[in-house]
């Protein structure tokens, strides 16, 4: 046949697994389809040219993490431009050749160049693969170890609060954490920091059930304004005969345009002082077992969701709350659940500031620091 130069060919928009190159093999054969030349370089060694993922112990923070894996990625990014420099052919030869000539010096030395990009590229895209997985993980551990670490004293990561519904609406649980927070300025310039209190956790609850992708919040620490249960000490009716859901309507009220557009309405069995009735609430408190597990002072007709928190399961760190927002810099404050007392007519149950379930007279200004659902 006639023999051409590579600068009299078309240049080839991309290569397909189809493409055929002029290649002798084994059994005599000149020419290769392009996938299986890719399947005959897939061996071990290619493989085992990737970097070493580095070694992360137990005792090592999400910083140092970080930077073991920060410095591998480069490492790896180095290795695959050092490698692209060396085996990508430069340039195609000028002269001419028969490339169905094995013995051709041109046709061997094409044939060389054509095998060592194939092997490059091969262990290039490996490379960035293993990049791309372990940074995936290393996202997902973090995620994982605030999660664990939030009942023993660990507060989460801040988020833009639309970030955060995006992946609630999305069911996308493992990319956010319980103890994980946004910030609310309300209309009246109060910050409050709504922290992941559960995922899910009414999911299928209430006589009209609910089905939509939630999360539950609740301030790290008590509103700035105190209330009361009721004007004189009495617990007669409980929860819902007393103050309490119209103060906490006047709090929800405040909460930003935004906010109040997430929250829902859920369907919730309250205590009402020796039984129990639903009611419709959008921010309610907590009773005692969502709070502590247990019924406390509170007698069997507690409500909720019959279920301990996440956020408070294993420690006391999110349970004990500050007066006002900044736990740090701020008291420690008692403040009210949705139980009335079992034993007497004229207390309220609530979390006092030594760590233990308490009660108090109903006319008492107490902290609270009630839940909202959002979806």
């Amino acid at each position: 046949m006639a023999q051409r130069k590579f600068s009299d060919l078309t240049v080839a928009a991309q290569i397909n697994k189809s493409d055929v190159f002029a290649l002798e093999q084994a059994d005599g054969t000149k020419q290769a389809l392009f996938e299986k030349i890719c399947a005959a370089i897939l061996t071990p060694e290619i493989v085992e040219q990737t970097e070493e993922f580095p070694t992360i112990s137990p005792d090592d923070t999400i910083p140092v993490i970080a930077g073991k894996i920060n410095k591998w990625q480069q490492d790896a990014l180095k290795k695959i431009e050092e490698s692209k420099q060396s085996n990508m052919i430069q340039e195609f030869p000028a002269v001419e050749f028969d490339p169905e000539n094995p013995e051709d010096e041109t046709t061997k030395q094409l044939h060389d160049e054509i095998i060592s990009a194939l092997l490059a590229y091969t262990m290039n895209e490996k490379i960035l693969k293993v990049v791309s997985d372990h940074g995936v993980l290393a996202a997902d551990y973090a995620i994982q170890k605030r999660e664990q670490m939030a009942s023993y004293g660990y507060f989460g990561a801040e988020w833009n609060i639309d970030d955060l519904m995006t992946l609630v609406k999305a069911g996308s649980w493992d990319k956010f954490a319980i103890g994980d927070y946004f910030i609310e300025t309300n209309t009246a310039g109060e910050k409050i920091l709504f922290e992941v209190t559960g995922k899910n956790s009414y999911l299928h609850c209430g006589d009209t059930e609910l089905t939509a992708p939630h999360i539950v919040v609740s301030p790290r620490d008590c509103l700035q304004t105190y209330y009361k249960y009721n004007s004189s000490n009495t617990n007669a009716g409980g929860y819902a005969a007393s103050l309490m859901p119209a103060n906490l309507e006047t709090e929800a009220k405040k909460f930003t345009t935004k906010l109040q557009g997430y929250m829902t309405t859920i369907r919730r069995l309250e205590n009402n002082k020796g039984t129990w009735a639903w009611a419709s609430r959008r921010i309610f408190l907590p009773g005692n077992p969502e709070l502590v597990g247990f019924h406390g002072f509170a007698d069997m007709w507690d409500g909720g969701a019959f279920n301990q928190l996440p956020l408070f399961v294993g420690g006391n760190a999110h349970l004990l709350k500050g007066a006002g927002f900044n736990k740090s810099k701020a008291a420690r404050m008692w403040y009210w659940t949705a139980d009335p007392s079992a034993a007497n007519t004229t207390y309220f149950c609530g979390f006092n500031t030594y760590g233990a379930s308490g009660a108090y007279d109903a006319s008492y200004d107490g902290g609270v620091a009630p839940l909202i659902v959002l979806s």
